[in-house]
């Protein structure tokens, strides 16, 4: 039950509203005043003139457009004359005229002149021509502006300063009126067409920098939802094995694999057709005897079938990979006309693609290829091995893996300074658990930790993770770096073969194996390391930095990097796009309902086909709602990012902005108004019908 609070307690509470509130005001003021805000500037008459022409040009989009006949009359002024000369004669009575009156007077006098027959509610100028033919347009009295708007009946009546020219009395001037005349029906401006053409390369802009930024976001977005990654534990002598293989795959992925790769490309792009048929067949064939192999019932037997088709699955998506971008290359010069010029256009720049990455996918495959098969075949020995044996080989099994994962991240390090603290930071997270389990050893821990007990392994990890980020930061002269800028040295401490290992990063590496060395003595490989929490924390932490850089930046380092145009944007947009989907899609899956997914693993369900059959069907719809809202922010985004030269509208909105010309501006906001509308209403009509 709730107590009613003591008079005193209700008193206390009430100061600390009140403390609260000042405070709130206090802080609030300041920003205030931070930020500058002066109300007396916006009411300066000049700065109130000047936005109220530019929103009302930008409100008057020249859309339209007119072709005029300028059409011109003219009438006698006579300068300091001696008495006035008689009225001109009006033209006929359906040809435009005009009136001075005076028709006779001084420098800097004011005349009244008036218009007839003009054209209704047109433009109309009023010109004073001297006798050595010098023309100068007179302003109007009553808007100080060079044009002016005729009357509904065609008439106008307007006054004009009579220009002050010396030696000009006793001439006889001309004044002139201009008056257009509208010619044809009304049709859209070069403005607009102009603008509905950025407009296109826009939305495709957009477009592309989504749908290539799906397949990323959706697969981070697995590794990112805490409910999927939580459960997933590996024994710790399989994955320090696995990260002891990775870069063995990697040498050997990269020397065989791609250079089989680039062998297919080149045979299927047209510089010799005797293998395709050959590398087809053999590709289909690989796929689908790997798909029909059955596991024996001996375990030898399945585990060699594994390994087999784990190689066999290697070297067709490596043979398959280049067949294709052989054949978008072919396809590429074969055709260039039409529709089907574009098509082949797009997939022969794909070709160019898979013969630039070919090399770093057969490392990509041959790495996890390699650490698979070690996986399998050491899954079962490391089971029956003795617990003595458990902790040596975790000891040497861990100061392998814990200096090929510090001497990545120091190479990763070495690009930039800042990117210098991605290695104390990782050696820290892996030396948390060291004093823990030093200290579950000593004081012997219950099985199920109370309060206290957690506290002190809480605390011991983070003094260990501080005391490791310490020596790891002052080892490798992290600090030094940071505040001068410098990279590290590259003198080489190492040679592998080709393999050059510098001094930074085998100092690194050392770092890395005593402190895998111990912690893997500690654990020993039979333990569990939670590689699903170790998966989700990198996860967030690369999507959480890359939507913490705005796309403008990422827009302004793609042009530095690719030039000026809509590639930078798409460039930009995607990255940023893969950084928010993975987050929207990560989220999504986080909220899924358990009830199939337990349901599924009650039956004896595999994780593949638990994500497969019952996550997948609840998240489709809320995956197509992101990605059309995320294709909306990108139409609205690029008109950003074309201002620092990412193409699209946004590059042609800024050069009418710095022009001054606000009515063709005018234009370009409008069909960004009209594209994000209609994308909005696309987005819910599909909402409505998926969900």
């Amino acid at each position: 039950m709730n107590k009613t609070p003591s008079g005193s307690q209700a008193a206390l509470r009430r100061l600390i509203i009140v403390i609260g509130a000042v405070a709130a005001l206090v802080i609030f003021s300041y920003g205030w005043t931070v930020t500058d805000i002066d109300l007396a500037v916006p009411q300066q008459p000049v700065r109130q003139q000047n936005v109220g022409n530019a929103l009302r040009e930008l409100l008057s989009p020249n859309v339209f457009t007119q072709d005029y006949d300028i059409q011109t009359t003219t009438t006698q002024f006579a300068i300091d004359c001696v008495e006035d000369p008689a009225a001109a004669e009006p033209a006929a009575s359906d040809q435009p005229y005009i009136v001075v009156t005076p028709a006779c007077g001084s420098s800097g006098e004011i005349v009244t002149v008036e218009g007839y027959n003009f054209y209704p509610d047109s433009l109309a100028r009023i010109n004073w021509i001297a006798t050595d033919g010098d023309r100068r347009i007179r302003q109007t009295r009553e808007t100080n502006a060079d044009n002016f708007v005729t009357h509904d009946n065609g008439t106008f009546s307007v006054q004009i300063e009579v220009p002050r020219i010396r030696g000009s009395a006793g001439e006889i001037h001309t004044v002139e009126a201009q008056g257009a005349f509208p010619q044809g029906s009304p049709h859209i401006s070069n403005t607009t067409t102009t603008v509905l053409e950025k407009m296109v390369e826009t939305i495709f802009l957009a477009l592309i920098a989504t749908v290539i930024s799906i397949p990323p976001a959706a697969a981070l977005s697995f590794f990112a939802a805490r409910n999927l990654m939580r459960p997933v534990r590996i024994p710790l002598g399989n994955l320090l094995i696995s990260i002891v293989l990775l870069p063995i795959g990697w040498l050997v992925g990269s020397a065989l694999l791609g250079q089989l790769g680039l062998l297919a490309l080149r045979l299927t792009n047209g510089e010799g057709f005797a293998g395709t048929a050959v590398i087809f067949v053999f590709g289909f064939a690989s796929v689908a005897s790997a798909r029909r192999l059955r596991s024996s019932d001996e375990a030898s037997s399945g585990r060699l079938r594994g390994i087999v088709n784990s190689v066999i699955v290697a070297v067709a998506i490596v043979l398959i990979t280049g067949v294709l971008g052989g054949l978008g290359q072919l396809l590429d010069r074969t055709i260039n006309d039409g529709i089907l010029g574009y098509v082949a256009t797009f997939f022969g720049a794909l070709g160019d693609l898979a013969e630039l990455m070919l090399v770093a996918v057969g490392g990509l495959v041959g790495a996890f290829t390699l650490s698979s098969i070690g996986g399998t075949l050491t899954r079962d020995a490391l089971k029956h091995i003795s617990v003595a044996f458990s902790h040596i080989s975790g000891a040497v099994l861990g100061a392998l893996a814990g200096a090929i994962v510090l001497g990545v991240t120091a190479v990763v390090g070495g690009v930039a300074a800042w990117l210098g603290l991605l290695t104390p930071v990782i050696a820290a997270s892996l030396a948390a658990p060291i004093l823990p389990m030093i200290y579950r050893r000593l004081a012997g821990g219950s099985p199920i930790p109370g309060r206290s007990e957690r506290s002190v392994v809480a605390a011991l990890s983070l003094a260990g993770s501080i005391i490791v980020f310490a020596l790891t930061f002052s080892v490798l002269s992290v600090g030094r770096a940071l505040i001068e800028g410098t990279l590290p040295s590259q003198a080489a401490a190492l040679s592998i073969g080709d393999v050059i290992i510098t001094q930074y990063v085998g100092r690194a590496m050392l770092i890395g194996a005593a402190i895998g060395g111990i912690a893997g003595a500690l654990a020993g490989t039979k333990s569990n390391f939670p590689i699903g929490d170790a998966l989700y924390t990198a996860t967030r932490t690369i999507l959480n930095a890359l939507r913490s850089i705005e796309p403008l930046i990422m827009g302004i380092v793609f042009v530095i990097w690719v030039g000026i145009g809509p590639f930078a944007g798409v460039l930009a947009l995607a990255l940023h796009s893969i950084a928010s989907l993975g987050k929207l899609y990560s989220e999504q899956i986080e909220s899924i309902d358990s009830g199939p997914i337990e349901a599924l693993q009650s039956t004896g369900a595999n994780r593949l086909q638990t994500i497969v059959y019952a996550v997948v069907p609840q998240i489709i719809p809320p995956y197509i709602s992101f990605t059309m809202y995320r294709w909306d922010i990108n139409v609205r985004m690029s008109t950003i990012i074309g201002f620092v030269g990412g193409g699209g509208i946004g590059f042609l909105l800024q050069q009418q902005i710095n022009l001054l010309r606000y009515r063709d501006a005018g234009v370009a906001v409008l069909a960004i108004a009209i594209v994000v509308s209609v994308l909005d209403y696309a987005s819910a009509a599909i909402r409505e019908r998926y969900t």
